[in-house]
This record gives structure tokens, C-alpha cells and sequence, in this order.
């Protein structure tokens, strides 16, 4: 049993309420770093300093929920998409999984439209500390579903904290037209994989140089 980690997954995350954002504009940004461990505040690009006020939100929940020192010793990250989406082009990776798989990264999520999916679960699901297994298990156990289990869409506008034990997907229900994802992400650790996008305000932040893996997106650039 050494191989499986000490997490219980299929939990309930946690709704912070509904927010009206500006999502007028079409963009695109990657986990863009807004802050550095030791800061207070973040600094972001001005084009997503109109997203200042759900920062506020995360900032206190963080420091609310897990202490000031959580937030302070943290590197904090902003994605923005706005994109045109279809059925098969969502927005997201498709797929039951969990974001900050084998970390303690926080993620807070929110869409105003194809809200994503949670399979919440009222039985302990423990999966091995392989991020391919892990996948595979928590689309088993949400095919096959025990009495308690159950599958949740999001609110729509509304702000979701996550952790590693949150299974998810992006919802199969897609609608085409604009849709706007935003997700903030608190780490111990940077992310500096390829293709992330450049905070040039935040110049001490590292560069982008770490390869992205095909198969599951981690941040930290995890196997």
C-alpha cells in the first residue's frame, strides 16, 4: 500500500459565490505569474488587471482557510482563456482528473459557460501515485457509480476552490460560442513549463523552459 497516496479523493469543492467579470475581450493566457513568495500583492500584465477583484477573493480565502504564510511563501499564477469554443474544441483538456495531482497547489476556477463537471463521491477513492493509473480509476469510478456518488456541474459565474482531491472534467454538454475560463493557482513551486505565458512585470519570475508532457499537463512539470 506504500504506492497509493495518503489523499481521499471525490470531494466536494468549494463554492465561493458568483462573480460578474469583464470577458469581453478575446485572449489567452497560460498560467501567467503574478506573484512571488515573499510578496503580499500581485502584480499583473494590465490586461488582466480588471481581474483584480476575484484576486482579492483568492487572497483572503487562502489566508482565511490556511494561514498568511500559505499566501506570503506562495507563488501565485493567473490563466485567462476567452476563446470561441465547439464540441471538439472545449477549451480544456477533456477527461476525468485532478488538478495539483501528487501537490498541494490550490485552484480556483470559474466559467460562464459549459461549466466543468465534479464527480463527488461519498466513498474513500485512493489511487496510485501514477498519474495515468489515477486518471483511468477516476473514470471507472465515475462510470460505475456506488450509492452516495454523484456528478455536479458547476454554477455557472461562479468561483470554485480546488485541491488534488477534486475530480473533475470539462463538461461533454459543450455549446459553441465565446466562453470564458479563468483559473487562479497557488504553488509551493513554479511553473515554468514551455509555452506558459510571460509576466513581463514580474521580470524575477523563471522563464518558461521546462518541456510539457503529452500526456497530463502538470504545471510543475511532474511525471
Amino acid at each position: 500500500m506504500t504506492n497509493f497516496t495518503p489523499y481521499i479523493y471525490g470531494a466536494e469543492p468549494k463554492d465561493l459565490g458568483r462573480f460578474d467579470l469583464d470577458t469581453a475581450e478575446m485572449m489567452f493566457w497560460l498560467y501567467t505569474p503574478i506573484k512571488m513568495p515573499g510578496m503580499w500583492m500581485e502584480t499583473p500584465p494590465q490586461q488582466l488587471v480588471k481581474y483584480d477583484p476575484l484576486l482579492d477573493v483568492v487572497r483572503f480565502d487562502v489566508i482565511d482557510t490556511f494561514g498568511e504564510k500559505r499566501w506570503t511563501d506562495s507563488y501565485v499564477y493567473l490563466s485567462v482563456k476567452i476563446l470561441h469554443v465547439t464540441p471538439d474544441a472545449p477549451g480544456n483538456r477533456p477527461g476525468w482528473h485532478s488538478d495539483g495531482f501528487l501537490t498541494d497547489d490550490l485552484n480556483y476556477i470559474w466559467a460562464d459557460r459549459n461549466p466543468t463537471e465534479f464527480f463527488i463521491s461519498d466513498q474513500p477513492i485512493s489511487v496510485p501515485a501514477d498519474h495515468k493509473l489515477s486518471m483511468e480509476l477516476f473514470d471507472v469510478a465515475a462510470s460505475l457509480p456506488l450509492a452516495g456518488d454523484h456528478l455536479e456541474h458547476a454554477k455557472i459565474s461562479h468561483l470554485y476552490r480546488l485541491d488534488q482531491t477534486h475530480i473533475h472534467r470539462v463538461s461533454l454538454n459543450v455549446e459553441s460560442g465565446k466562453r470564458a475560463f479563468i483559473k487562479v493557482s497557488v504553488s509551493d513551486k513554479p511553473y515554468a513549463q514551455l509555452g506558459n505565458s510571460i509576466n513581463y512585470d514580474l521580470p524575477a519570475h523563471p522563464r518558461p523552459s521546462v518541456e510539457r508532457i503529452a500526456e497530463r499537463n502538470c504545471p510543475q512539470g511532474k511525471m
